[in-house]
């Protein structure tokens, strides 16, 4: 973050110059600039910004102290996480108020959403006038900013997959109106958007990628479907911008991940297949001898983490957090270099990640002549070594090197005692 931000007060910088000047003529513009600049000048700060939820093409009013006066004299960053910093001059100013037209540069860092759309996104701010401002606003400062030209998504379907998109003839007050109707698509009437103060012009209120209906089915499952919607406490909220990463029912898969998973093979439809209300989505899987695999914690039932959503014979958990991950075995095993070589980890919803006509499970990450399930697998009849080390748990394999580097004794060879060349290592590993 703070390397994107020394490179966003940089072009910012870049920017106080005409654009149609090179890089080079760029220089002594902005020498003299910095030369009239009081180090003692007072930094810009944000109060309120009107509105919060806008779109492309519209103007943002800001409301604050030591802007400079004038068009094109100030600069706002807007800021997202996972992407670059977008500058846009201010329309004009006093020292206390500017406006800011939303253009389409702006635009291109929508978030985007499942059905390949653009969404709405939250950016904070940051002016620079004669000093950058001390820190981007909160997220109560933070507008929304819809797509341009959004779409009607129609209908009172299963929730749109998180298009997000509001509706033009849509207003609170024709929400009202029709109250068994669901205006933009999320899967909740308008009455009780309007009671839960989400918005049912709105497919996604608060501009997660997660859709208001989806979120609230989840908020429900999560309090064994008590109702009135438990909008006051920290579940599952669609008027919460921050939480679709987080792991609300604790199986290992965050809100973000089942939603993505209830998209693709719930087909956005209610009730939700994978919800992050609840660890047993559908109500409670018994294990059959085909799945006695997937049942990690050997209870005899499967939870959303242990059950295969996209059949290629791994569990979700090891596929999107797990042990089909380098980071998880990086992180269990410390000590432990890694190999060499950097492998491609799987794509949970995805069977075939590299297309070559295997499932994931039968096909095989390090190319050591043993599949990634038989190398994950724990009951007994497999290995229990990483899938990203083609020396384990063979080394003697057709791809682990013949002279490992002194410098990384990855495993086997890093095994005390070394290695006894024609033996397999008989490797103890956690359980």
């Amino acid at each position: 973050m703070f390397r994107r931000l020394h490179i966003a007060v940089l072009a910012a910088c870049c920017l106080l110059a005409a654009p149609a000047l090179s890089a080079a003529a760029h220089a002594p513009a902005l020498h003299a600039r910095a030369a009239t600049v009081s180090p003692a000048a007072p930094l810009p700060t944000i109060k309120s910004v009107k509105p919060l939820r806008l779109q492309i093409g519209q103007l943002l009013t800001i409301v604050g102290r030591h802007f400079i006066p004038g068009r094109g004299r100030d600069t706002v960053v807007f800021l997202r996480d996972g992407a670059p910093a977008v500058f846009l001059k201010a329309q004009s100013a006093t020292h206390t108020r500017m406006t800011v037209l939303l253009t389409s540069k702006l635009g291109r860092y929508l978030i985007g959403r499942n059905n390949g759309q653009k969404g709405p996104t939250r950016f904070r701010l940051r002016v620079l006038a004669h000093r950058f401002g001390a820190h981007f606003t909160p997220l109560r400062l933070s507008p929304l900013v819809l797509p341009a030209a959004p779409t009607q998504n129609g209908g009172s379907g299963g929730g749109g997959g998180g298009g997000g998109s509001s509706t033009p003839t849509c207003t609170a007050a024709s929400a009202a109106a029709t109250p068994t109707a669901d205006a933009d698509g999320d899967g909740i009437i308008n009455s009780v958007e309007l009671q839960i103060h989400t918005d049912p012009c709105l497919a996604d209120t608060d501009g997660d990628g997660i859709p208001d209906g989806y979120e609230y089915e989840s908020a429900l499952d999560y309090n064994s479907r008590a109702l009135p919607y438990p909008g006051k406490r920290p579940y599952p909220n669609p008027l919460d911008p921050s939480d679709a990463n987080t792991d609300y029912d604790g199986d290992g898969l965050t809100m973000a991940d089942e939603h993505a998973a209830w998209v693709k093979y719930g087909n956005s439809t209610f009730p939700l297949n994978y919800s992050d209300g609840t660890q047993t989505s559908g109500g409670p899987v018994q294990v059959t001898p085909a799945t006695r695999w997937e049942d990690m914690n050997g209870d005899g039932f499967l939870t959303d983490d242990e059950k295969d959503v996209d059949g290629d014979g791994l569990t979700n958990w090891d596929e999107a957090h797990g042990r089909m991950t380098p980071e998880w075995w990086r992180a269990v095993y410390r000590d432990e270099k890694p190999f060499t070589l950097s492998y491609e980890r799987t794509d949970w919803l995805d069977p075939d990640t590299d297309g070559d006509g295997l499932p994931d499970g039968a096909d095989d990450v390090d190319h050591d002549g043993y599949s990634n399930a038989s190398e994950l697998d724990r009951t007994g009849t497999g290995t229990w070594v990483q899938p990203f080390n083609p020396c384990l748990p063979d080394p003697q394999s057709l791809t682990c090197p013949e002279h490992p580097p002194i410098d990384n004794p990855y495993p086997p060879f890093a095994q005390p005692g070394g290695w006894i060349p024609g033996e397999r290592i008989p490797l103890v590993w956690p359980r």
